[in-house]
């Protein structure tokens, strides 16, 4: 079951109640009044390490472990913040916006206990309890790939650095084309390497305009603590013979090694589809046209008309602004509308949704995407020319986004 807006709201009124009672707790007393009836040891732990540990764990990216009570009690405002503002799990996608795999959610039942524990005085539990002790996973998440393309050698963020990103290339020396039907990330300091994105090299098609889709180059939008989703329904990427591989990383420290230098060497996996045939996975760039100008209530829509027919099977932000939310629908030819996606952007969580079921769109299709800026200086960014003024300058909007599709009559080829 996934998170919705209305079971936040339903939360929050219950805690509100709870917040009021404590209250009553006569002034001066030593300690915060325990109103919550979970606790850490109980409830709580088990929630965060089935949901956190791969990141809020010593060693992971994240700022700071969940993994002890000791740990998790001082970040309680934190956690409650973050879970009422729908960051984290992140995930981003609005529910009941779009039908999409894998949301990275809590349900009603975990959201609950999470939030009551957070602000209800955070019980530890039984003193004596023994809870088990969660250790750093870095590992494949579908199994070792095959084949594993190491970084040719470490980079180091230095230590007077947060933050950095550095893009490599590596050959994959394939003697032939290749099927792909997934790629992933293994870092080599995981507490530092926040994000990746994995692309083939030199695909000039991939970019050039096009009355109909083209090979998709992006392969893998990596994020610390997400599966590896292979592409199911005989659909691949194709990985030319000879094929270079782009991974950009981008590094980031956390409070912990403010003033330290850390290196990485990190470890792109692919996985190879089974068979000799399958169909290529494309791509349609849905881009805001130049010169375009916002409406005076910081939101602006654009259209894309599809030029050929086609089953949509995911949906990537590839250039999006942080912090707004944005909307994608499909408009059929004869007006019928197709959710197909909600975000409130966030930086650092770009990722590829993949739709449940693919999505048939005849030729004449519109995807519509509307974009809202709450912050007018996020507005000024986003659609001001670089380096003039946002009144002055002319305005060329900075939305770009990749629809993954597919032909909707096409056969397996061998690639």
């Amino acid at each position: 079951m996934k998170t919705t807006r209305a079971s936040v709201r339903a939360a929050i009124a219950v805690l509100a109640a709870s917040a009021a009672a404590a209250l009553l707790v006569q002034p001066g007393e030593a300690h915060k009044a325990i109103t919550s009836k979970y606790t850490y040891n109980d409830d709580v732990f088990p929630i965060f390490r089935e949901r956190c540990s791969r990141c809020h764990v010593s060693g992971g990216v994240a700022p700071m472990s969940l993994m002890t009570y000791d740990d998790a009690f001082p970040w309680a405002e934190s956690i409650r913040a973050e879970l009422v503002a729908a960051h984290m799990p992140p995930w981003h996608a609005e529910d009941g916006f779009g039908d999409l795999k894998g949301a990275h959610t809590l349900t009603p039942k975990e959201l609950d206990v999470v939030l009551t524990w957070a602000t209800g005085g955070n019980p530890r539990g039984a003193l004596d309890a023994k809870l088990p002790e969660v250790k750093l996973k870095n590992d494949w998440s579908a199994g070792a790939p095959d084949l594993a393309l190491r970084l040719p050698a470490d980079f180091t963020l230095a230590a007077d650095k947060m933050e950095d990103t550095q893009e490599v290339t590596l050959p994959t020396g394939l003697a032939e084309a290749r099927w792909v039907r997934g790629v992933d990330l293994l870092p080599g300091t995981p507490s530092i390497v926040r994000s990746a994105t994995i692309f083939v090299k030199d695909t000039a098609a991939a970019g050039a305009a096009s009355a109909g889709p083209a090979p998709e180059r992006v392969l893998a939008h990596w994020l610390p603590g997400q599966d590896l989703e292979p592409i199911d329904n005989g659909v691949a990427f194709r990985l030319p013979a000879g094929a270079q591989i782009g991974v950009r990383i981008h590094y980031k420290k956390t409070w912990q090694f403010e003033g330290k230098a850390l290196a990485d060497r990190s470890t792109v996996g692919i996985y190879f589809a089974p068979g000799k045939d399958a169909t290529e996975l494309l791509m349609v760039p849905i881009a805001a046209p130049a010169n375009a100008a916002a409406g005076a209530d910081a939101t602006y829509t654009f259209e894309s008309t599809l030029a050929n027919d086609i089953r949509a099977v995911a949906l990537s932000p590839d250039g999006v602004p942080p912090n707004i939310t944005l909307q994608v629908q499909a408009v059929g030819p004869d007006g019928s509308r197709t959710p197909m996606i909600r975000l409130n952007t966030r930086a650092d969580w770009d990722r590829r949704y993949w739709f449940e079921k693919p999505l048939t769109l005849p030729r004449g299709t519109k995807i519509e995407v509307r974009a809202n800026f709450e912050d007018p200086d996020l507005l000024s960014t986003a659609f001001a020319a670089p380096g003039a003024t946002a009144a002055a300058a002319p305005r060329q909007a900075l939305l770009r986004l990749t629809l993954n599709v597919v032909a909707p009559n096409a056969k397996p080829t061998a690639p």
